[in-house]
């Protein structure tokens, strides 16, 4: 009877360790498609607006990736801004479309995290450096 009072507190020891890391290794994922989704889609609207000359006002006509995040729930367009929403976090990454006379540009913004550890992970994942990008203009190399 103690041998198996030892074995379920040794098992129960383990459980606490790992549940933790599993928990961790859930949000890494999570934290990495949504990257990929935003990367992609990124790259997905520019080559639409290279190919067509133009953008649309709605992204999910120019991206399958944020077709995607839409249908999930992950992302709510309003306008020309996407907003990728995490958890209570309605603004975690802002993709939005600027669009003058001349040209229109593809720009990533960081929205407020708050204390949100997936959004913060996003935002740390994401560049928003590399943006924006032009889409339609003198500045886009064909």
């Amino acid at each position: 009877m103690i041998e198996l009072i030892f074995v379920i507190v040794i098992i129960g020891i383990l459980a606490a360790v790992a549940v933790p890391k599993l928990a961790a290794t859930r949000d890494d994922a999570k934290i990495s498609a949504l990257a990929k989704n935003v990367t992609i889609g990124a790259n997905e609207i520019a080559s639409y607006a290279l190919a067509n000359g133009k953008t649309e006002s709605d992204f999910t006509l120019m991206s399958n990736a944020v077709a995607g995040m839409v249908g999930r729930g992950e992302a709510v367009q309003s306008g020309s801004i996407l907003n990728i929403k995490i958890n209570d976090t309605a603004d975690c990454l802002i993709m939005e479309i600027n669009t003058t006379t001349a040209d229109s540009n593809l720009t990533i913004s960081y929205g407020n995290a708050g204390t949100d550890g997936i959004c913060q992970g996003l935002q740390d994942t994401v560049d928003d450096e590399k943006y924006p990008i032009p889409l339609t203009g003198s500045r886009v190399k064909k």
